[in-house]
């Protein structure tokens, strides 16, 4: 008899209670976890964007935050309504109802890193913030958002390749690789709290050490002396159907490179700017000719 209650209360705990064990025993489990500083821009001579961060926000919800549970869960109740009639206003993907359901159904589940919403601008985070129960804070409410800055160049394939690519597990070219050292920054620190299923959650503000945000850098290029080449190295490249090829502008006063254009031929016949062939190692050919007729000229070995 006592076999038969030994393996029932077993199966019990396995079937009903695992998941709440298992978050309890992730619960006991901190560590501390790196905070990716804001990556410096890229700017024109004349002050233009090259390529900048733009945050975004992952927004999830700690249902067993105490401020969601005290006094059985009174905070949760009496906002749940104006808080889902907010949400379905400022996101217009679910209905109040919907939102309703969705809460509820986090809450009753005790989740403690419900996913709302992914990819949240800046301006809509701003938004959600004034809500009903996420104005009275993380601890009160839940709410846990998470930065996800994303690189963006706003003048989109313009000196694409010389600007370069931030790449998170792949490896950075152009301006974001030779600049890394400058633009990434200092990171910083915080106490994060492992829960269940292997995600962590920030456990304390005052535990955070604030990264240091990269430093800008301002280049030589200038956005439409750069446009006036790559438009020009565009024609000659389909006049001649070359496979590839280059053109750099330099200011010859200061020695200022004011454009890089690259182009290649892709297989499907269309030029992309796929490579940085102004930099690339080739052989000099023809070049080395004009060098030998200017130090002949200058040793006055002979005359025009």
């Amino acid at each position: 008899m006592l076999c038969l209650w030994v393996v029932g209360k077993a199966i019990y705990i396995q079937q009903v209670q695992g998941a709440y064990w298992r978050g309890m025993s992730d619960s006991l489990h901190q560590r501390i976890e790196e905070i990716d500083a804001e990556r410096g821009t890229i700017y024109s001579e004349d002050g233009q964007m090259l390529s900048t961060s733009i945050p975004q926000f992952d927004v999830h919800i700690d249902f067993a935050a105490d401020g969601l549970r005290e006094k059985n869960g009174a905070r949760f109740r009496e906002n749940i309504d104006s808080l889902s009639m907010g949400l379905a206003t400022l996101f217009g993907d679910r209905t109040a109802d919907e939102y309703k359901r969705l809460l509820q159904k986090g809450y009753n589940m005790k989740d403690r890193y419900f996913l709302l919403k992914r990819k949240i601008s800046f301006r809509d985070f701003q938004k959600l913030q004034q809500l009903p129960l996420v104005r009275l804070g993380r601890n009160k409410s839940g709410f846990i958002a998470e930065d996800k800055s994303i690189r963006l160049n706003p003048y989109q394939l313009l000196a694409y390749r010389t600007i370069g690519l931030d790449r998170e597990n792949a490896q950075k070219v152009g301006l974001e690789q030779q600049y890394d050292a400058y633009l990434k920054g200092t990171t910083g620190k915080r106490l994060v709290r492992s829960i269940g299923g292997g995600v962590s959650v920030p456990v304390d503000e005052s535990y955070e050490i604030e990264p240091e945000n990269g430093k800008d850098i301002i280049t030589t290029l200038d956005i439409h002396i750069q446009e006036i080449s790559e438009n020009a190295l565009m024609k000659m490249m389909l006049q001649n159907q070359a496979e590839y090829g280059c053109a750099i502008v330099m200011e010859v006063k200061t020695g200022k490179i004011k454009a890089i254009a690259n182009l290649g031929r892709r297989n499907d016949s269309a030029y992309w700017e796929n490579l940085n062939y102004a930099l690339s190692p080739t052989e000099p050919g023809s070049t080395f000719k004009l060098a030998t007729i200017m130090a002949v000229l200058e040793d006055k070995k002979a005359t025009l």
